[in-house]
């Protein structure tokens, strides 16, 4: 596999990251991303039980967790104004993941821009800059990084990375997001934003649906986006961020666990 990796989202694996640790090693993957959880149930991977849970698992099957996703940030939103309950919520959550992050030996906290957490005033853009200007001062003091994954144009994210202005702050680039959401084409935001992009990618196509298709059987343009990124030289990791158990994937194949193994076979491919 040489200087990249190959790992998944475990909120895409079969059984909805249940046993992700496990089912990653058989399967042959590198890394999981990790979710946080919700608030709803108090974002589970925080607390030291659950971490403990979490470690005896990479040592049994010699995964690297190499990012903790914010999942909830796309019910609640970053951007939360002061005096309201989601802010309180949102600044728990900010500090709970630097100490989680630390805690299991992560080094990217990855923070979703979508939904409830979309910029779309610069007011919203005020309040996210301060919010990953927390972010990444904390999680810097232990060499973690954070990058927004979002869907704004090369302008926009420059702007708000000029804004926040830290070091640790990068682009977290997926493979279908940008076309499915906005139209845009995946190679331009490749174009305008490489440089700002963290080490990390998630990859997923469909057909007008989100993970809904294995790799480069949708209108997403994945191999021409592999390609780019080969030839400029891309190395990280390439993360699968299809919902193998979900429909309309799962109609692609008798059993999520062959699908995925498919979609490893094509990622490893594409990217070697």
């Amino acid at each position: 596999m040489g200087k990249n990796k190959i790992g998944i989202c475990d909120w895409g694996l079969p059984g909805s990251g249940l046993y992700a640790t496990q089912i990653a090693a058989s399967v042959g993957l590198d890394a999981i991303s990790l979710k946080i959880g919700l608030y709803e149930n108090d974002y589970p991977i925080t607390h030291p039980e659950m971490q403990k849970i979490y470690l005896s698992e990479q040592q049994k099957y010699g995964i690297e967790y190499c990012a903790i996703a914010l999942n909830d940030f796309d019910n609640i939103p970053m951007h939360a104004r002061k005096g309201t309950k989601d802010y309180d919520i949102v600044w728990d959550l900010l500090k709970r993941a630097v100490a989680t992050a630390r805690a299991l030996g992560v080094k990217m906290i990855q923070v979703p821009g979508f939904a409830a957490s979309e910029v779309k005033s610069n007011e919203d853009l005020e309040h996210s800059v301060r919010a990953f200007q927390y972010l990444c001062d904390e999680a810097g003091k232990d060499g973690i990084s954070v990058a927004s994954e979002n869907t704004m144009a090369p302008d926009a994210f420059k702007e708000l990375a000029e804004r926040v202005d830290r070091k640790n702050f990068y682009l977290y680039f997926d493979s279908q997001n940008y076309y499915l959401f906005k139209g845009y084409n995946e190679i331009d935001i490749l174009e305008g934003l490489y440089p700002y992009m963290c080490n990390q990618l998630h990859v997923k196509d469909g057909n007008n649906a989100m993970s809904g298709g294995l790799l480069g059987t949708g209108d997403s343009g994945f191999y021409e986006t592999v390609n780019w990124l080969k030839d400029h030289e891309f190395s990280g990791y390439y993360l699968l961020e299809n919902y193998y158990d979900q429909l309309p994937l799962r109609t692609m194949g008798t059993s999520p666990y062959e699908l995925l193994k498919e979609d490893i076979k094509i990622l490893k491919e594409a990217v070697l």
